[in-house]
């Protein structure tokens, strides 16, 4: 008897195309797998740990007051200095936070004249030098003194995190009534104008030693000065950490850090000497600032994508024809045989709309061999 078990091989075909692209298990959870870690890296690859970072959504990182830029302005996160040159200055503001390096004769030219020209310099920092060198090159005034500024009466946690509490009624501090340092230093006005100062009982802990000495004076110390370079504004902030997500929600940082962000149409977080950016992010702006590179990297992605249609579309193909096998070995257990083959014919056009004329004749023909064998049993 030459009959076989149709229905078993039936259901094998079942089986194997009810999996997503009639893959295995192993290779299924293979690629699910894959997807996860791929994801993970990407995930990974968006973010940093890097103190004072703005993509670092730890307690020291400034992922929060970027969010906040990103929302109040057009924004702009540089990692070099190239990026003041397609500033329109006058409506624009730059923020450095805590820089690590000197800025070189060609970046501080570039800052310069972006001040000049009319934009808004803020520079925070506190116990570095580098702060000061921007400062002194962009010509503006006020110096960060460096030593710990503490307040035994006005403080948020400890003397060492003292609420400024004397604001001025300029724009810039519009609606803040003190600001909260964080182990912050006092800003030399040497002219500029003081809009923020600690109270009467403000001090600066020259020697470390976390209390009042008696070569120590008490009194009111600058923590935020703003003067007038060229037709630009330059703003000295004398503690970086009011920006840190751990702070930014202290009174009244979050009002202070909106009003600097709100203040133009642009913003620019200048961290081309500071916080490291993640190798993503840094990816994206190579490919924005290096045509070459970015053209370089355009045509990979259209061979990719290309070869990977290709792949598909052989993938599919072959889905298509597991499809079609399994629909004709079902055509051919449903459809009784004792239908004349022009009748078959017909039934198979109107049940499968989609099959050539080579596939019915195919099933029509696989019909009329079984009622051959029956016929012979």
């Amino acid at each position: 008897m030459r009959g076989i078990d149709r229905g078993g091989a039936r259901t094998r075909l079942k089986t194997s195309v009810s999996r997503p692209f009639g893959w295995s298990y192993p290779k299924l959870l293979f690629v699910g797998l894959t997807i996860a870690l791929v994801l993970t890296a990407i995930v990974l690859m968006s973010m940093t740990t890097a103190g004072f970072g703005a993509y670092n959504p730890g307690w020291d990182g400034t992922s929060e007051f970027r969010e906040m830029a990103d929302e109040r302005s057009e924004l702009t996160v540089g990692t070099t200095t190239g990026h003041y040159d397609t500033l329109e200055a006058d409506t624009a503001t730059a923020i450095v936070i805590a820089p690590e390096s000197e800025y070189d004769e060609t970046e501080t030219e570039q800052v310069r004249t972006f001040v000049e020209d009319g934009g808004t310099l803020v520079v925070a920092d506190s116990f570095g030098s580098h702060g000061n060198q921007l400062l002194v090159e962009v010509g503006a005034n006020a110096r960060f003194d460096g030593a710990v500024l503490r307040d035994e009466q006005h403080y948020f946690r400890s003397p060492a995190m003292p609420v400024a509490n004397n604001v001025d009624s300029h724009p810039t501090v519009r609606n803040v009534d003190r600001i909260t340092l964080n182990y912050g230093t006092a800003v030399q006005s040497n002219g500029a104008i003081p809009i923020v100062t600690t109270s009467s009982f403000g001090y600066l802990d020259r020697d470390g030693s976390g209390s009042l000495s008696d070569d120590e004076a008490i009194g009111n110390h600058s923590v935020v000065t703003v003067e007038s370079v060229g037709d630009g504004t330059v703003i000295a902030i004398g503690d970086p950490s009011i920006f840190i997500n751990a702070m930014i929600d202290e009174p009244d940082n979050r009002l202070f850090a909106n009003n600097l962000v709100g203040s133009g149409e642009q913003v620019l977080l200048d961290y081309s000497h500071g916080a490291s950016h993640p190798p993503l992010v840094s990816a994206m702006v190579t490919l924005q600032n290096v045509p070459t590179v970015a053209a370089i990297v355009g045509v990979i992605a259209v061979i990719i994508v290309a070869y990977g249609g290709g792949l598909y579309s052989r993938s599919n193909r072959r889905r298509s024809k597991k499809r079609a096998v399994v629909d004709e070995a079902t055509a051919i257990e449903q459809l009784p045989a004792a239908v004349e083959p022009e009748v078959l014919r017909v039934q198979l056009q109107n049940k499968y709309p989609n099959w050539n004329s080579k596939q019915i004749n195919r099933v029509v023909a696989s019909i009329l061999h079984r009622r051959e064998e029956l016929d012979e049993e």
